[in-house]
């Protein structure tokens, strides 16, 4: 049944004004509250006798910028966003609508005022807006014309201001939509879409993004926006590119490396061999290779050592067993592979040291052959010096014949006899030094050696009122050294030292001082005298011809002699001397150089 307009009308004028959801009040003049209705009490407590600035915002004054002043001056109504305190004491947002009210008189007595609680909408607004700005990624809003209807503050701060512009123009400059469009792929089918695209920044820069697009429904039962989120993978596509490029560089490194390259992971499995370590340990191409196989291979002990002990393992000179049995000879260096402490595997570097070998080989035949030659130079020399002397004999007995000298005859003889005896002893002297004796090296201590030849020119030094002495350094290891060849060989630089102490001319006292040493892999023996020395052009000729400082008593085969051995243990001798101050020869053997062990067997 409809009720009457009567009882409408006293509804209205009696239970309206409280029953409204929105807080309404009426103001006089003199601010102050003449009447409101129980939601604004619910909403900013008392209000009876109050003024309305002390019940909306606990003041004592009128409010600044109050729009009741002026909406009593114009009599227009006024809608604005105002902030309050709620009966709680608690900050409350509102909206606000002033109507004024206008007598007959066209006066306005009162002032009504409706507020609508918007405090928690509000909160809710701000919450979405500063999530909506503040999302790391670019976050566009696209109708269905493809205009951009809102971005947040990344996309702003990216793109510039495109709200209301489209898409395609503002993020691609094109004058056409995308053919990879995924906006366009969501509006057709609903669905989400992802897809890589290129934008043009508002300083004209490019960048890569990854783009997702959603449909943002309004209804249950269609939408006219997609969200588009796009997140900068610019930095991470240019960190991939580097590391891909640093992938295939080192790959293309390792697989053109001349020497062997091989990596093993974690779980002992081979992972990387290049080709150079394919062929140097004669693995088939589909061979599968482990730690075991490999352990096989190396030297014993190697893998344990990087491993467990040492990080890092060099052997500059090794032996490595190829799968078809083979010794090669190699240069090993063996890394652990950590990364934060943790350990990926091993990687081992492999040099075929097989050429080089081959190098040293034939150089040192080189040097042997170089000495060989020299030695026919001397002999040569030697010889026409000997062949001088006794064509100048034979001159003195044919004149003396001639002319009946007897005194000259007896020179003559004389001077064939001599010559005669010296080219005997030098004749001797170079077949004892071109038959030799081919070296026989055994493990033998340098320092031993040492030892035996000073001890042997002890006693003479003692009575020639010489000083002898030597130092050897403690725990050297052996090595292979023929010991016969190489005593002849410091006695002939000993003997020599005596002989240079004896021709003084000074009478200070005479020292020789022999050192045996290792260092940089190498024994080195060092004999030092002060004896008389030599000049720039004796020490010239030491070495290169049958040159000898003893007149009749020296042959010159000595120090050819000395320097013969020394090459055939790969090594070096040097001569450092002033004349008047001593000498220095100084003996250098690599170890790397040494000669192979005779198996007498």
């Amino acid at each position: 049944m409809i009720p009457p307009p009567q009882e409408i009308a006293i509804w209205i004028r009696e239970q309206l004004f409280d029953a409204v959801p929105m807080a309404i009040a009426f103001i006089d003049q003199a601010f102050n509250l003449v009447y409101a209705n129980k939601a604004f009490e619910d909403t900013f407590g008392p209000w009876r006798q109050k003024k309305c600035y002390s019940v909306y915002k606990n003041r004592g004054t009128l409010c600044p910028d109050c729009k009741g002043a002026k909406a009593f001056l114009d009599g227009k109504v006024r809608i604005n966003e105002e902030v309050g305190i709620n009966k709680y004491g608690k900050l409350t947002r509102y909206i606000k609508r002033t109507l004024p009210i206008v007598d007959q008189d066209g006066d306005i007595p009162f002032l009504v005022e409706m507020c609508m609680d918007v405090t928690e909408i509000e909160q809710i607004r701000r919450e979405h807006q500063l999530l909506f700005d503040q999302v790391p990624c670019q976050i566009l809003l696209i109708d269905r014309n493809f205009r951009i209807v809102k971005t947040n503050a990344r996309t702003r701060e990216m793109l510039g201001d495109v709200d209301g512009k489209h898409c395609f123009q503002s993020l691609k400059g094109f004058d056409h939509t995308c053919s990879e469009c995924t906006a366009r792929q969501t509006f057709e089918d609903g669905e989400l879409h992802t897809g890589h695209h290129i934008w043009r920044t508002k300083d004209g820069q490019t960048v890569h993004l990854h783009v997702i697009t959603v449909p943002l429904k309004i209804t249950d039962n269609g939408f006219d926006m997609v969200m588009e989120m796009a997140v900068d993978v610019t930095k991470t596509i240019k960190l991939m590119e580097g590391l891909n490029y640093a992938q295939t560089f080192l790959e293309t490194l390792v697989a053109t490396s001349m020497d062997g390259i091989l990596a093993v992971d974690s779980g002992g499995r081979i992972t990387i061999i290049n080709p150079a370590a394919r062929k140097l340990l004669g693995a088939q191409v589909n061979q599968i290779l482990t730690r075991e196989s490999l352990a096989g291979l190396l030297p014993a002990g190697v893998i344990e050592q990087v491993t467990e002990n040492r990080r890092h393992v060099y052997i500059p000179e090794t032996v490595v067993t190829s799968f078809t049995g083979e010794a090669v000879p190699v240069r090993l260096v063996g890394n652990q592979l950590l990364m934060d402490n943790k350990s990926l595997g091993m990687a081992f570097s492999l040099q075929d040291l097989s050429e080089i070998k081959k190098l040293q080989n034939a150089k040192l035949e080189a040097e042997r052959l170089a000495a060989v030659g020299q030695t026919v130079a001397g002999l040569a020399h030697g010889v026409k010096n000997l062949i001088t002397a006794l064509e100048g004999g034979m001159y003195m007995l044919n004149s003396a014949v001639q002319k009946a000298d007897i005194m000259r005859l007896e020179k003559g003889m004389e001077m064939l006899h001599r010559n005669i005896e010296r080219m005997s002893t030098f004749v001797k002297a170079f077949l004892g030094f071109s038959k030799g004796r081919k070296i026989r090296p055994a493990l033998n201590h340098a320092g031993d050696i040492v030892k035996e030849v000073v001890e042997m020119y002890a006693a003479k030094a003692i009575t020639l009122g010489i000083g002898l002495e030597y130092k050897v350094q403690a725990a050297m290891e052996p090595a292979a050294l023929d010991a016969e060849s190489l005593h002849e060989c410091l006695a002939n630089l000993v003997g020599n030292a005596v002989d240079a102490c004896q021709g003084r001319e000074d009478s200070a006292e005479a020292g020789i001082h022999v050192n045996c040493f290792e260092e940089d892999d190498s024994i080195q023996i060092v004999v030092t005298d002060n004896g008389c020395g030599m000049d720039a052009e004796t020490r010239q000729k030491l070495f290169s011809t049958f040159f000898t400082t003893k007149g009749l008593d020296g042959t010159g085969l000595g120090l050819l002699m000395s320097k013969k051995i020394i090459q055939e243990h790969g090594g070096t001798i040097e001569v450092q001397s002033e004349l008047g101050k001593g000498s220095v020869f100084h003996i250098r053997l690599p170890r790397r150089r040494l000669p192979e062990i005779v198996n007498e067997e």
